[in-house]
């Protein structure tokens, strides 16, 4: 039986693996919006785990502050979300170079792999 912990861990990796996809076929502003979502499912995860609510962008940003502030997580974890934010927004208006989107999704799986060790 999936849970909803494995569901958005899940869709973090789903997510990240489509970002090629899009970029290949010139989607520039959905493979933003591809990053983003593996970034925001993978802190799903994590808040869902511990019992936190995360229906909101605030609420994300606010379980990698819980994370690093009452956890100890380290605090490169909130660089890696603001990375993740800056991709969001990138979706609403001018969309980073295709290096950028490549680069970027470097990171974001580097963000999932300190998520999911937490």
């Amino acid at each position: 039986m999936t849970t909803v912990v494995d569901y958005h861990a899940e869709r973090s990796w789903h997510f990240l693996d489509l970002v090629d996809d899009e970029v290949e076929r010139g989607e520039l502003e959905e493979a933003c919006n591809k990053i983003w979502g593996a970034a925001a499912h993978a802190i799903k995860a994590v808040a869902e785990r511990r019992g936190w609510f995360h229906g909101s962008h605030n609420a994300l940003a606010e379980t990698v502050l819980r994370l690093i502030d009452d956890e100890g997580a380290p605090p490169v974890l909130y660089t890696y979300y603001l990375a993740a934010s800056s991709f969001y927004s990138r979706f609403y208006g001018w969309p980073p170079g295709v290096d950028e989107i490549r680069h970027g999704k470097g990171e974001i799986a580097n963000f999932i792999r300190m998520l999911e060790n937490l």
